[in-house]
């Protein structure tokens, strides 16, 4: 027999009287053996001569797993219980060593040591009690193949250790991998010679069709030629969301200081920077069929290598495209039968018998050369024992009739690959039907990272077959077991997520009919519904693990105008999270379709549409969109009043945002009562010390500091700030609203030693809890640049400035309110050095923003119109600048009052040109 040098030892601790069943058992293993995977001993293989029990002894401790063959007589002997087995499961404690008990005969093992431990076969069944024994023991031999597999240990030419040591390839080198020299060789040299490669489909061999072996050339390109490398690193890059996941990952994979940084942007930009800083790195971008999305997320200038995977024809220039044809029969029949456990893994297809190669030929040309197929065909072979012609003849009888569709683009589910995998779906439904019902859910989820966490949090919305199995671990864990056996679905133990192939589910959605694939996109969305969290600030990580999910769900919903309640549940919390994050284009749609569903399922005036209601008028104050969000908010305070009452924290809520509203519009008079109300509403209800009572109380501050009343807002700054720190702590991000207001209360009192340490500190806490990009860090920077200006550090202002800009640019859009207000101090910062013609377009560009937004009459638009008129005044311009202050002036006492200090200053600038005066009068336009 061969021995392979990377076969796994694997040591049999039996009683002699079961000698008879080790050798029955010895023979199923040896599909292990011949693929090179283990190597077994036991001591009758102990040379005579030798010392037994010192070899005994050499070979426990080398084993990598040691199988306990268990019966009456196993737990009788001495030997074997207080020798063998100890050592098994003191090794199997500390790590060294998988420890698997095969139940042989039935026998009383409860109160065994190894009690604990995962039995075999499945249902610790034992072997002599099956109907079929040969079926037993390919059940043993299958879970000894997936704890090889749990454990990392397929064999490969280069062993962990060899490996660059900042390495994430999430799989094991294929010892299967076969036919794509030719493929390798291209791409290492492409890649040496500074090329992006895309491994990509030749559009003559398969159609759009997953499946091919691009990944799994990545993967042997990586094992290949690691020695070129000191980091390789694999992404997930079928979307934004999957890329931004994956570059997380990769981030805290290279110990980066950004890696858990809420904002992902701050990641992904500490990602690349590490890119174009290093050198001798390769990543590889999976399944990267979506090229739009890929440009920010690479380097400008790459230090290292750029593999993609992908079923885009297209580059976009982004990368030099790779053809991958499928395999010819002789190399596909080769796979095959390598896969089935007939070939050892180096064996070439000479070495068959001229029955199996002819046969592995005839199958390889029937499922068209794909090698995902054909692994899959070779891993039912061996899971079930059977031969090749049976194989085929099973395989024939259950081909279906080809599509009538089929020369047309058909998406993802050729009639092969279909009838392959329904032999292994029709037999993982026989052994266990809540499995198959499982891999049914699954493949109306996104294919990627599946928490497992929704099957138990939604487990009992998903039939009276699958739901119990959710709920229970052990079940659950069986469930996993049987598809894995079939290779039909992955787990990664360590994140608790499972991965489906996007070619097993288009095949296993196209066996459904169309009722069940409703009840099935139902289920998958209910799941996603319960596992999703309330989105805040604390439960942001929980939210973008299950955010591509819920975005795959919220296609379904799409399609199927799905109206339950889970489901409006699910696009709130989705929309929510994306809007605490600042993806505002996102956000809208969701809250819209949440709407509906409920006005429909509830009436207009339910108290759960309230909610909806006013979260969407606060997006779209965020956005500036002020005229859309009043009548929003009147309508939600009209049903709260009638249906809660005018001094509930619900009614005051809505009072808050509405003031609010009344603020950025400078309606003051409005606003003032509204907040007073709902500063009394709860502190009566809600007790003076409450998060609730902050916020009404820094928003009633930020409203006496736009009015000038400078010394009332100062305490109510002081109390939201006290509040807020004792109740969540000095570094939420909530804190930094009142440090934000003291700094700009201070600042426009002249008391600058106050005022930088106040902005510093507010700094620090957005960009740390917010992320560097988020639109509140923005809000600190343009205060902060304001003070540097004051104080002549033109040089430390600038570049604040420019980066609050960009923020917000990119975050709100162009034409922001917000985006404006940092446009309007660069204008002013530019004027006062004399930097005159870059002053002005940019004061046209916030007039503009402000007419259009704010309107006409806005005090915004006043103190520009106010600013302009100066500019053109320090340039000799006297009578451009008359008329723009008469306007401001007549604007300002109409919405300030004579008395505020924004008036003030504009009726002292407008006097100091009197004697320039011509009659002119503000109309609007």
């Amino acid at each position: 027999m061969t021995t392979y040098s990377n076969a796994i030892s694997v040591f049999l601790s039996y009683a002699h009287e079961d000698e008879p069943l080790r050798n029955e058992f010895v023979k199923h293993l040896r599909s292990l053996e011949r693929q090179g995977l283990i190597s077994t001993w036991f001591d009758r293989k102990i040379v005579p001569g030798t010392n037994w029990s010192e070899m005994i002894d050499e070979r426990l401790d080398r084993a990598s797993i040691i199988l306990l063959l268990v019966s009456s007589d196993f737990l009788a002997s001495e030997y074997c219980y207080q020798v063998e087995m100890k050592r098994a499961l003191a090794r199997e404690q500390a790590g060294q060593a998988r420890a698997i008990p095969v139940i042989l005969r039935p026998t009383d093992w409860n109160g065994a040591p190894f009690a604990h431990l995962q039995v075999l076969p499945t249902d610790a069944k034992a072997i002599t009690t099956w109907g079929n024994r040969d079926e037993a023991f390919v059940d043993v031999v299958s879970g000894i193949r997936r704890a090889i597999e749990d454990l990392a240990l397929l064999p490969a030419t280069s062993t962990r250790a060899t490996l660059p040591s900042i390495w994430n390839i999430p799989y094991p080198r294929n010892p299967f991998f076969m036919g794509r020299d030719e493929v390798l060789s291209q791409l290492h040299t492409q890649l040496q010679a500074g090329q992006t490669m895309a491994l990509s489909q030749s559009p003559t061999a398969i159609s759009g069709l997953g499946g091919i072996g691009k990944t799994q050339i990545a993967t042997e390109y990586a094992y290949r030629y690691h020695q070129d490398y000191e980091a390789i690193m694999w992404t997930r890059a079928e979307s934004r969301d999957a890329l931004i996941s994956s570059y997380i990952a990769i981030a805290r994979l290279l110990k980066l200081p950004e890696c858990d940084a809420d904002e992902q942007e701050i990641t992904i930009d500490a990602v690349k920077r590490w890119l174009q800083n290093h050198q001798k790195w390769l990543i590889i971008l999976d399944n990267a069929d979506e090229l739009d999305v890929l440009p920010p997320f690479l380097p400008t200038v790459p230090g290292g290598h750029i593999l993609l995977t992908t079923r885009a024809w297209d580059m976009q220039r982004l990368a030099m495209r790779l053809e991958v044809a499928t395999l010819s029969d002789e190399q596909g029949a080769a796979l095959l039968l390598r896969r089935a456990g007939i070939l050892a893994p180096e064996a070439d297809l000479t070495q068959a018998c001229i029955e199996d190669r002819q046969l592995s030929i005839s199958i390889t040309h029937e499922l068209g050369g794909l090698p995902l197929a054909l692994d899959q065909a070779g891993a039912y072979l061996e899971a079930t024992g059977m031969g090749m012609q049976e194989y085929q003849e099973i395989y024939q009888a259950h081909r279906q009739a080809l599509l009538r569709e089929r020369r047309s683009h058909i998406p993802d589910h050729p009639e092969p690959v279909a009838t392959t995998w329904s032999l292994s779906f029709q037999k993982v439904e026989e052994k266990n039907p809540a499995a198959a019902d499982l891999l049914r859910l699954c493949s109306f989820l996104s294919p990627d990272a599946i928490p497992e966490e929704i099957l138990t949090a939604g487990a009992s919305l998903l039939g009276s077959i699958l739901a119990p199995v959710a709920a229970d671990v052990f079940q659950r864990n069986q469930a996993f077991e049987a598809l894995r056996a079939y290779s039909l679905i992955r787990r990664n133990p360590t994140e608790k997520t499972l991965s489906i192939h996007r070619l097993v589910q288009a095949v296993l959605q196209d066996t459904l009919k169309e009722e069940e694939k409703h009840i099935w996109g139902e289920r998958a969305v209910l799941v996603v519904a319960a596992g999703f969290p309330h989105a805040e600030h604390g439960t942001w990580p929980q939210c973008e693990r299950l955010l591509t999910q819920a975005l795959v769900a919220i296609q379904w919903i799409e399609r199927s105008q799905a109206r339950s309640e889970q489901v409006a549940r699910l696009l709130y919390e989705t929309a929510s999270y994306l809007k605490d994050r600042a993806r505002y284009s996102e956000t809208e749609p969701l809250y819209q379709r949440a709407l509906r569903i409920r006005e429909q399922q509830l009436g207009p005036d339910h108290p759960d549409v309230v909610y909806l209601l006013n979260s969407l008028a606060i997006l779209y104050t965020e956005q500036g969109r002020y005229s859309e969000a009043e009548p929003l908010y009147q309508r939600v305070l009209h049903i709260c009043e009638q249906q809660l009452g005018s001094d509930q924290p619900d009614a005051a809520v809505v009072f808050n945002n509405l003031a609010h509203l009344y603020t950025e519009q400078g309606k003051y008079s409005e606003a003032e009562p509204l907040y007073q109300r709902t500063l009394h509403i709860y502190e009566q209800q809600l007790g003076l010390s409450h998060p609730q009572v902050a916020i009404a109380l820094n928003n009633l501050a930020n409203l006496y500091v736009e009015q000038g009343r400078y010394s009332e807002a100062e305490p109510l700054y002081q109390s939201t700030l006290h509040i807020r720190e004792q109740q969540l702590g000095p570094d939420h991000p909530d804190v930094a609203y009142p440090l934000n207001g003291l700094a700009t209360l201070y600042y426009m009192q002249g008391k600058y030693s106050e005022v930088e340490s106040l902005y510093q500190r507010a700094l620090h806490i957005r960009e740390q809890q917010l992320g560097l990009d988020h639109p509140g860090v923005a809000t600190v920077l343009n205060g902060l640049a304001s003070l540097y200006a004051d104080q002549g550090k033109y040089s430390e202002a600038e570049p604040l400035y420019h980066r609050a800009l960009c923020i917000r640019e990119q975050q709100l859009g162009l034409d922001h309110p917000g985006v404006a207000t940092v446009l309007n101090n660069l204008a002013i910062f530019y004027v006062e050095q004399g930097k005159y013609s870059e002053a002005e377009p940019l004061y046209l560009r916030v007039l503009g923003i402000e007419e259009q937004q704010l309107g006409l009459d806005h005090p915004d638009v006043a103190i520009t119109l106010n600013n302009l008129a100066s500019l053109y005044s320090k340039q000799g311009d006297h009578a451009e600048a008359v008329p723009l202050y008469q306007c401001a002036l007549h604007i300002i006492e109409q919405s300030l009052g004579p008395e505020h200090p924004h008036t003030k200053m504009v009726r002292a600038n407008y006097a100091k040109l009197l004697p320039w005066i011509e009659p002119h009068t503000c109309q609007d336009e």
